[in-house]
């Protein structure tokens, strides 16, 4: 049902009763869950049908994004995952007067499958208790089946958190699974997840940074609830499980800003660059990004030219002093 203005009266209802529960103006929520975990990849402001997917999702399972148990990644299509965190699945399980407790079993053997990891159980099973039900919830996740491999860049290794916590890695994928199971959810992502997710729809690997902080978006309530869908091509990746956890000194030559031009860079390459910055900008890993741009953009001299002067002018602002 619509009202006289054509927003529908449902998804008002939705808006206000979230607002009303974390104690906001309408348009003081969308306005901040815009610039944070609602966000777009490429800055712009939230579709209607994104914004309201992950606030029907926040609202049915009481989640609570200011916290990061959800957030939101958006696909190539204009479309959006809802990324629930460890902390949301547990919520989640918690929420249910069901519960009865989980506990977690596994092999004392430990394994490595490269150099580069730490020592890891090949399986962690995660038991979850129902008190409807007779029998145990038993899931079991296998090593094998969910490692990744550093990300190597330009003969550089950057261990990510399967090298650095694979037993936590594990316990959450067993976790995360048993809960799914326990509980009879879906349409429901977590971070690793979604990456891999994501990573499938680029069709190459993306750059191990925590998504950042963007520029404030200012948006009016009838501007998210009424703004019709936008679908775009754009290469979109947020939410990464991790900060790289090691940077090489990526060798390029200064460049000055008029010899620096944007124009003739293909639109979709220039909002992935966009993504890079942001992603630099919100972790500091200035330059484990610039040696991805060096091998991502060896080809395109104009694309790599200006991603690098958009990362060295990140990379100044951020270190310049509040004024």
């Amino acid at each position: 049902m619509a009202n006289a203005n054509g927003v529908n009266e449902s998804a008002n209802d939705l808006v206000a009763r979230f607002a009303e529960r974390y104690g906001f103006r309408e348009d003081e929520l969308l306005n901040t869950l815009a610039q944070t975990a609602f966000r777009q990849q490429n800055g712009s402001v939230p579709t209607r049908e994104q914004m309201l997917s992950l606030l029907s999702v926040a609202d049915s399972y009481g989640l609570n994004p200011f916290i990061r148990q959800i957030w939101g990644l958006s696909d190539r299509r204009g479309g959006v995952f809802p990324v629930i965190s460890i902390d949301g699945w547990t919520a989640i399980m918690n929420s249910y007067p069901q519960s009865n407790g989980m506990e977690f079993s596994y092999p004392e053997e430990l394994i490595t499958f490269d150099e580069d990891m730490k020592a890891c159980h090949p399986w962690m099973e995660c038991v979850i208790h129902r008190k409807d039900r007779e029998h145990a919830i038993r899931v079991r996740e296998y090593l094998d089946e969910l490692y990744r491999p550093a990300v190597v860049k330009n003969g550089k290794k950057f261990p990510g958190p399967w090298q650095t916590c694979p037993k936590r890695m594990l316990r959450h994928k067993s976790q995360i699974q048993a809960i799914r199971i326990a509980y009879g959810l879906s349409g429901l992502f977590e971070p690793d997840e979604a990456e891999r997710l994501l990573e499938t729809q680029l069709g190459e690997p993306v750059p191990n940074l925590q998504e950042p902080e963007q520029k404030p978006v200012e948006i009016t309530r009838d501007e998210v609830m009424e703004k019709e869908p936008e679908l775009s091509e754009q290469d979109a990746m947020d939410d990464a499980m991790a900060a790289a956890e090691a940077e090489f000194i990526a060798s390029k030559e200064v460049i000055e800003l008029e010899a620096v031009d944007p124009d003739g860079i293909d639109p979709q390459v220039l909002s992935f660059i966009d993504q890079v910055v942001e992603r630099a900008r919100g972790t500091g890993a200035f330059t484990a990004a610039q040696g991805f741009a060096q091998d991502r953009f060896k080809d395109d001299g104009n694309a790599l030219n200006y991603c690098l002067f958009r990362l060295d002018e990140a990379q100044a602002a951020s270190a310049a002093p509040a004024a």
